[in-house]
């Protein structure tokens, strides 16, 4: 026998030990069970209750203990956003958090908090948005109270470095510069500009809004905004809640600053529906219509939330995502969204198609919602609605920052500390009645802004099925 036979014959033998496996597995072809038909027991929602301590200056913290990993997290959550910019100055708040960031305390400059983070290995970022601004900080446990006093420094004694607030709004102006080059957010953006049509909230930031903004402004947005009353925190991690909360009322205990924040009315008051047209030479074209929907809480919310979920947020199996995109293939991305806000909410459907596409998609969406808003939802739909809610909720809040933080956010909404225990149950128990109740009162497809952003061609192709379609020009100078 060769040097090589044995090889030869452990490959024979592999090679028709595998055939013989095919076989019997083609024998016996394997099969998924029918979901529909599993059973198992009920998902269980427990989570931990934060504490919660309210400082004399009314700075209010929710804590949580993790020791899982030597690390703290922080979430804060200012009453800030641009809703409240002043008119002629939209953006100060998103550059107020940025340079507040990258600007300097009066007693650290930029460079040093940058270098100082970076040997802690720490993290401390603002966010940005409509009506409310979230910054976040992460440490090691160990370097915890030093990061802690540098984020103190930066909410409360902000430098704005002239040189960091030429860089902020230069890179504002070049984002405000590109918004075109994005379709899909462009269409977005100016979609909840003619939503909040006649409210601060549809106001956007623009090359003249960012170029008038100076240092002053920035310095008069924190005056108004950054004060312990205006605040909600959110604090996990590897540290005791007596240690969190003597550290906490180091940083922050003797900040006595008082914000003068005037009230923002809710939108729709009144509502002025609508189709507009934002010509944009691309092969897509994209649909994004809606409408005023319950707020969050009230007894609609929750009956609206199933609603939402068959029409168009549930995935695959929604109504529009069947109807539009499975079932006619004229959309390849489409479906709905719910936005619930403490007084009012949002309610919306899209579809991004092509041109020759486009009156055909958004008759078939609105069909959809006339059709739920005239029969309502089958037991079928609502049965299965429920399920995948109830079920998906519970995994939003797979960490224990996630549970501190939505306690937090509840608060800041001045929701019940006990909300989302309320949402699994009112979703429990929800009848269908009160379901194609709410259905009728609040869907209003005829009456509703429509913005499409797609090419010429497309434009004078739906304008003859829909003739009152408004064609418009934005200008961002």
């Amino acid at each position: 026998m060769s040097k090589h036979s044995s090889p030869r014959l452990i490959i024979i033998f592999l090679i028709t030990f595998i055939i013989g496996q095919s076989g019997i597995l083609s024998a016996a072809p394997f099969s998924l069970p029918d979901h529909a038909k599993l059973t198992y027991g009920p998902l269980k929602f427990d989570p931990p209750q934060p504490s919660r301590i309210t400082m004399p200056n009314g700075l209010t913290v929710y804590i949580i203990e993790n020791h899982e990993l030597p690390v703290v997290k922080i979430t804060l959550i200012v009453k800030s956003g641009t809703m409240y910019d002043p008119p002629g100055k939209e953006g100060v708040s998103e550059l107020t958090a940025s340079v507040m960031r990258t600007g300097g305390t009066l007693k650290m400059a930029p460079q040093a908090i940058d270098e100082t983070l970076d040997y802690y290995a720490a993290t401390i970022e603002a966010g940005k948005g409509l009506e409310q601004i979230q910054w976040s900080l992460f440490s090691l446990k160990k370097d915890f109270e030093e990061v802690l006093g540098i984020f103190s420094q930066i909410l409360r004694e902000p430098l704005f470095d002239e040189g960091r607030l030429k860089l902020g709004k230069d890179l504002k102006s070049e984002e405000i510069r590109r918004l075109a080059d994005d379709p899909q957010n462009w269409a977005f953006k100016e979609f909840n500009r003619l939503l909040y049509q006649g409210n601060p909230r549809g106001r956007l930031p623009s090359l003249s809004t960012i170029k008038n903004i100076q240092k002053s402004d920035l310095v008069e947005c924190h005056r108004r905004h950054y004060a312990p009353e205006n605040m909600i925190m959110a604090l996990s991690g590897d540290i005791r809640r007596e240690d969190a909360e003597m550290l906490l009322r180091k940083a922050f205990g003797d900040w006595n600053a008082k914000g003068q924040i005037a009230p923002v009315a809710a939108p729709f008051k009144p509502f002025s529906p609508g189709s507009y047209y934002i010509v944009k030479e691309t092969p897509q074209t994209i649909i994004v219509t809606g409408q005023s929907a319950p707020k969050k809480g009230s007894d609609a919310y929750y009956a609206f939330d199933v609603i939402d979920f068959v029409l168009g947020s549930g995935g695959f199996r929604s109504r529009i995502f069947q109807e539009v995109r499975t079932n006619r293939g004229l959309a390849y991305s489409t479906g709905s969204f719910y936005r619930a806000r403490r007084d009012y909410g949002v309610f919306g459907a899209y579809a991004m198609t092509k041109s020759a596409s486009a009156p055909t998609a958004l008759h078939v969406i609105q069909d959809i919602m006339k059709n739920v808003k005239r029969d309502g939802l089958s037991p079928k739909e609502i049965d299965g609605a429920k399920k995948a809610i109830l079920n998906s909720f519970v995994f939003q809040f797979d960490s224990l920052h996630q549970i501190v933080t939505q306690q937090a956010l509840l608060a800041f909404d001045k929701l019940p500390a006990d909300f989302l225990q309320q949402y699994r149950q009112r979703i429990t128990s929800l009848p269908p009645a009160e379901i194609r109740k709410t259905a009728a009162n609040v869907l209003t497809p005829d009456d509703s802004i429509t913005l499409i952003l797609g090419s010429e061609a497309g434009y004078l192709h739906i304008k003859e099925i829909y003739p009152d379609l408004k064609r418009i020009i934005v200008n961002y100078d």
